[in-house]
This record gives structure tokens, C-alpha cells and sequence, in this order.
């Protein structure tokens, strides 16, 4: 038999699968959610010459094929407008697949706008060569330590046995296996630079290390995988030093390269938001808290944690054990990057995903312990090897039938429980009783409606009458809707009197209702729109959790000047982090004229 043959035959038949998952089970509106963020750039430069957002075909665009509910993907420029939040990197990566659905859109029957069927599917057969791509790299690195028997079944482990298998097929590629990709590809020019120390493999290492950042500044991480390599003792650190010295050009400017593709970035800042660099990540809800890292909840909680929904992805970290004795070389990067990747991610305050997806690149390079694993298991007795083979095929079938329940829905990406969880292990069906063990569901879009369920308590926050403000009668002035007071806002007044209470003192249950409601009585035509009535949830530093400010026009309610109108809105709680964040309700006008306000009320719905 040919080297290599057995592994090869295993691409072959992970690679059917890939390109087969795309045809018989397609993505509908592959370009929607985080995917439209990324894509936007591209038609925005290329088709609509409209890089800036400065004009709005993007609401149309949406409104024709219901690619987001919110432009979460958007944020307000300083220089005023909105900018893309996401960065480019995906949108470079994706160059190729847009201009051919482009050219078939043009010559074919099909609207050339960016988004019809050849766009999507451009894209979605571009990611199924991309995660081939990921695999036979994979391969390529593998082949590089262990024989071709140890090499296929670590591909079978990786790509068959994790959670890898459902964003390569079912789910959404975008962008951790396309980083997987460039993962593996900065870990094969590692390998090759220490064995010659090329110019060409110091540039190839750094347009890979320049993709992956220009994808997610945050992979800047992955420079541990070079600068690490090959480091077993405090001799061969001081060898390291040297070496890196002696290359320094090689070192420099490779580095420059690397930083050379997050220039787009800072001129698209610096075109349209008039600042090189930006905050992307500004909302409270969703960022890094270093100080409070959930190793535990990333890890093995039953919402969404690694171990729990991809627990073959243990054994990478059973063959560190292995890799010390055999392959220590490659042992120090691998546990350097594990270790700060792991804390950054268990530091988000935010990231939906099944099975914790920001882990997927992790495999690229996760895939030499568990060869290593794999090499332990191949030399070890018979009897051992059919025990391996009956206890781990039961996880490649739950693998593999977890990607189907993700994918029918019968596994939630977001509000999975421990009881729910074990219920629904082996099942395809789910009844609305199974569902109740779900965690709540938010509302994907900006507003909220209460859901009323046994055991939901009414509890009055706030009645604000204003009996205690002095009322200055002209021929203008109103009566108070109710009693014998009322507020009087203008320009020099912009904000009401509200509450401001700790979420714990309101309940101590992880999410609760608030209904708010408060009379308006005004003249001017921008009360319409310039006055809001407003509910937020704030961290206790001041940060914004989940805010949300509703005039009568946003709120689509009537309003009729010189006469009493009621602004009302429901409000669901954000998830918090310590039940020390802080509840707000207030009134803000932003107007020119004169208002009066009566009757603020706030009641809140909760489970406790």
C-alpha cells in the first residue's frame, strides 16, 4: 500500500461529506446575521460605490430578502451615519466567491444586487473548499510526525468526532473554520521555517498571521504558534532568543507584513468615521471582562459548553500527556496558546454559539496532541484498541446526531439547560412540555412583548404622578392628566424624574418583565419623534446592557397634539453578570418646544 494511502482515503470521504452537506441540506439566506456584517462590504464597494453607508439600499436590500432583524452589524460613525462594526478580513477572504456570483448573476437569469441565489451559493460552496482546504493541510502536518494509519484516524477524531463536523457541514462556517484554514496553514510554514529559515516560509507565516487578524484582531494570539515553536527547556528558550536575533530581518519584517493587512481596516475607520481606531466592541453586553473569565461555563456548562457538546475534543487534551514525552517541541505553544485563548473566551460577557464555536480555530493545531493520542492508542495492546474503538464510537454517533438536533432545532444554539439537555440526548421530536426546560427566548429584534406564564408576579416600581410639581398656568398649559400635578420638559429640561433600582432588589430570578408607560401632552410636531421614553439596564460602572429609548414614531403609536397621548412599551431584562446592575426609567426630550409628561409608571412581571 502507497504512503499515505489510508489518510488519503479518509480526505476523500470527509471531503464528500462536506461538499454533499452542502447540496443536501443548503443554508437558506446564507448572507443574514453576522454573515450579512461581514459580507457588506463587498457589494457596498463593488456594486452600490457606497462603502460609507451613506445611502440606505441596505434597508431595502434587507427588507427584500430578511437578511438581519436588528443592523447590529452597524454602528454610529463619530463623524455621524453608521459604519460596518464587523471587520474585513471574512470580505477580503471572500473576494474570490463574490465576483463569481457576480459574473453569474450577470450573465445569467438572476438580480446582480449582491444577495440572489448565485451570491449565496458562491459563498456556500467557496466555504466547503475552504474547510477542504483546512483538511488537507491538516493532513499535510499530520503526515509530518505520524505514519499514515495515526494520521487518518486523528482526522476521523477531528473532523468527524467534534464539533468541527457540525460548522464544516450543517451549521455556519463563518469565519471559525475559515480560521481553522489559516490556522493550519500558519502552522505548516512554523513547521517548515524551523527546519531552513526561508524568506519564503517567514512570508507565507505572515500573510497567514495578517488574514487572521484582519478576520479577528483578537487571533493576534496565534503568533505563540511561531514564536514558541520548538522551545523544551531553558537552553533551548536561550537558543530561541538567539535564533530570532540572528533573523531579525526575516522576523521584522515579516511582522510588518502581518500588520499590513489591518490597513484597510484604519482607512475605512479613518474614511468614515473620521478616527484610525475604533471600539467596535462598546456594548456592555458584549465585551471582555478580564477580571471575572467563566472557565466553567465555557467549559462544561450545559448552555453551550465545549467539553459538554464536543467531548471528543477532550482526547487533544489527553495527548498533551503524550506530545510531553514524545513531541515536546511542539508541547509549550500549544499549551501557551490554549491557556490565553481559553481565559479570553471565558472572559466574554456574550457569545452564542453551539458547543462555543470560537474554539473551532483552536483544532488546527489542537490536532498534534491528538495525534499524539492517536500514535499512544495505535502502539498500545489489542485489547486496548477494541476498548477504545466500543467506548468512543457511542461519541461519534452522538456527534453526529447532535448536529442534526442543531440543525432541526431540536438543540438550541443558545438556551440549552442541564435538564433539557439530557432529556433530548438520542431524540429528534421535541414537545412544547421538553421546551419548557429551555431557558427563556429573547426576542431577536428590538422589541420585547411580555409572555405571560403561570407564576408571573405584578409588582408596581414606579406610579409618578408629579402631585409635588408646581404647575405655572397660561393660556397653554394644560391639565394634568391625572391629580393636580405634572412634569414640564423643554430644552432646558430634557430628562425626567424615573427609578434607578438594583436588579436585585426587583428579583432575583435571571430575567424579569418591565411594562413602562407614561401621558404626553405637546404642540410641537418633533414630539413625535424627540421625545422617548426610556428603560435600561446599566453595569454598575455605567456601561449599557440593553437599552432601549421609544418615541410615539418608533414605538408606531399615534400621537395628537393638544391632547393627553400614552407612550407604552414592554422591556425584557438583558442577561447580567452579578444582579448588581442598575434598573433606569426615565422620559428624554430632545425637542425644541415645550411638553408636560404625567403619570410615569413601571411595573414589573416576575417569577419570584
Amino acid at each position: 500500500m502507497k504512503p499515505g494511502k489510508y489518510s488519503f482515503f479518509v480526505l476523500i470521504f470527509i471531503s464528500l461529506i462536506f461538499i454533499g452537506s452542502k447540496f443536501k441540506f443548503p443554508q437558506t439566506n446564507f448572507i443574514s446575521y453576522d454573515n450579512f456584517g461581514y459580507y457588506l462590504f463587498l457589494p457596498a464597494s463593488f456594486i452600490y460605490h457606497d462603502p460609507g453607508l451613506e445611502r440606505e439600499w441596505y434597508k431595502e436590500i434587507n427588507e427584500k430578502y430578511k437578511s438581519t432583524p436588528t443592523y447590529f452589524q452597524l454602528m454610529k460613525s463619530p463623524k455621524g451615519g453608521v459604519i460596518i462594526r464587523f471587520f474585513r478580513g471574512m470580505s477580503m477572504l471572500w473576494l474570490p466567491a463574490f465576483f463569481v456570483g457576480h459574473f453569474v448573476a450577470l450573465i445569467g437569469n438572476f438580480t446582480p444586487d449582491g444577495f440572489s441565489a448565485p451570491y449565496q451559493w458562491a459563498l456556500i460552496l467557496y466555504g466547503a473548499m475552504f474547510a477542504i482546504l483546512g483538511l488537507i493541510m491538516s493532513r499535510k502536518i499530520l503526515l509530518h510526525f505520524f505514519n499514515d494509519k495515526v494520521t487518518a484516524i486523528t482526522l476521523l477524531l477531528m473532523f468527524v468526532g467534534t464539533n468541527l463536523f457540525f460548522f464544516s457541514t450543517l451549521g455556519n462556517d463563518v469565519p471559525h473554520v475559515y480560521l481553522y484554514t489559516l490556522y493550519t496553514f500558519l502552522v505548516w510554514f512554523t513547521v517548515k521555517w524551523h527546519e531552513k529559515y526561508e524568506w519564503r516560509y517567514i512570508f507565507a507565516i505572515a500573510i497567514s498571521m495578517g488574514l487572521i487578524m484582519s478576520v479577528r484582531p483578537s487571533e493576534v494570539i496565534a503568533a505563540a504558534i511561531p514564536a514558541f515553536w520548538g522551545i523544551v527547556s531553558i537552553e533551548s528558550l536561550k537558543s530561541k532568543f538567539i535564533l530570532l536575533w540572528n533573523k531579525k530581518w526575516q522576523v521584522l519584517i515579516a511582522i510588518v507584513i502581518a500588520f499590513l493587512f489591518l490597513v484597510p481596516q484604519f482607512l475605512y475607520y479613518k474614511s468614515y468615521a473620521g478616527e484610525y481606531f475604533l471600539n467596535v466592541y462598546n456594548d456592555a453586553g458584549s465585551t471582555l471582562n478580564l477580571m471575572n473569565p467563566r472557565f466553567a461555563y465555557v467549559l462544561i456548562g450545559f448552555r453551550k459548553g465545549w467539553f459538554i457538546y464536543s467531548p471528543l475534543s477532550i482526547l487533544a487534551f489527553v495527548g498533551l500527556y503524550y506530545c510531553w514525552k514524545t513531541h515536546r517541541d511542539f508541547f509549550w505553544p500549544i499549551v501557551i496558546f490554549l491557556f490565553v485563548n481559553i481565559y479570553l473566551i471565558a472572559s466574554f460577557t456574550s457569545l452564542v454559539s453551539y458547543g462555543w464555536r470560537a474554539f473551532i480555530q483552536s483544532y488546527a493545531f489542537l490536532i498534534l496532541p491528538l495525534g499524539c493520542f492517536a500514535d499512544a492508542l495505535a502502539k498500545s495492546r489489542k485489547v486496548f484498541k477494541i476498548i477504545a474503538f466500543f467506548v468512543l464510537l457511542p461519541f461519534f454517533i452522538l456527534n453526529i446526531h447532535q448536529a442534526w438536533q442543531v440543525r432541526t432545532g431540536v438543540i438550541d444554539g443558545s438556551r440549552m439547560t442541564k435538564a433539557y439537555f439530557l432529556k433530548m440526548i438520542g431524540k429528534n421530536k421535541v414537545s412544547e412540555e421538553d421546551r419548557s426546560l429551555l431557558l427563556v427566548e429573547r426576542s431577536a429584534t428590538s422589541r420585547d412583548s411580555i409572555i405571560f406564564k403561570t407564576g408571573l408576579k405584578r409588582k408596581v416600581l414606579l406610579d409618578l404622578s408629579f402631585e409635588d410639581s408646581k404647575v405655572e398656568k397660561d393660556s397653554l398649559t394644560p391639565q394634568p392628566y391625572r391629580g393636580i400635578g405634572m412634569f414640564k420638559m423643554s430644552k432646558n429640561v430634557p430628562f425626567s424624574p424615573g427609578i434607578k433600582i438594583p436588579y436585585k432588589h426587583i428579583s432575583s430570578v435571571y430575567y424579569f418583565y418591565l411594562r413602562a408607560s407614561v401621558w404626553v401632552y405637546g404642540f410641537n410636531d418633533d414630539v413625535k419623534e424627540k421625545l422617548r421614553l426610556v428603560v435600561n439596564t446599566a453595569t454598575p460602572d455605567g456601561g449599557n446592557l440593553k437599552y432601549r429609548a421609544f418615541s410615539f414614531k418608533s414605538a408606531q403609536i399615534p400621537f395628537q397634539s393638544g391632547k393627553w397621548n400614552r407612550l407604552s412599551f414592554d422591556y425584557m431584562t438583558p442577561e447580567v453578570f452579578t444582579k448588581e446592575e442598575i434598573i433606569q426609567c426615565y422620559v428624554w426630550y430632545e425637542g425644541s418646544g415645550v411638553v408636560w409628561v404625567d403619570n410615569l409608571h413601571v411595573d414589573s412581571y416576575t417569577l419570584d
